[in-house]
């Protein structure tokens, strides 16, 4: 990061807010150093909110040897991803946000004529454009994620059977 880019990070958020924010991210593990540095904190702040992510389920440690690296803890990003749903919006919303998803998924069946998205990327060699190539693997990626998300969302809405007493912030 430059410097200019850091100390605007450093301007809009606390030290917490940076820690998090870093190390929410990254796609693979990294040390309390790394973290720090990305995070435009001292080495102690970052380790004090590494560990504190760590308790909260946010994040995963690793220790191999004398070194430490953090990652984000997919079931805890599950379960709080979960929550919010279940908390900022109503069945409906949900149901009507899976439905969205299905019809989709559905397309990408009938447009690219295969049932998942690995058969999608193995569609690749049939293609001789770049471009459909292209769109074929964005479409298959789009897809992992939708197939997640649609769990994720089904998994919200059986929160309300499960917690049909408890209020709810969104509006039913």
């Amino acid at each position: 990061m430059s410097t200019e880019r850091n100390q605007r990070w450093a301007d809009d958020l606390s030290a917490a807010e940076r820690v998090e924010a870093v190390a929410l991210t990254v796609g693979e593990p990294k040390t309390a150093n790394w973290i720090a540095t990305e995070a435009a904190v001292a080495h102690e702040t970052a380790a004090k909110y590494l560990t504190r992510f760590t308790d909260d389920g946010k994040l995963r440690a690793e220790t191999q040897g004398k070194q430490t690296t953090y990652r984000p803890d997919p079931v805890g990003q599950y379960l709080i991803e979960m929550r919010e749903l279940y908390e900022n919006y109503s069945p409906d919303e949900l149901a009507t946000s899976l439905e969205e998803m299905n019809e989709q998924i559905r397309t990408w069946k009938r447009t690219y004529e295969v049932e998942t998205p690995n058969e999608l990327r193995a569609s690749l060699g049939r293609s001789e454009e770049a471009t459909d190539e292209r769109e074929r693997l964005n479409a298959a990626h789009e897809w992992d994620h939708l197939a997640t998300r649609r769990r994720l969302v089904e998994d919200a809405l059986r929160l309300y059977d499960r917690f049909p007493t408890e209020p709810h912030t969104a509006s039913a």
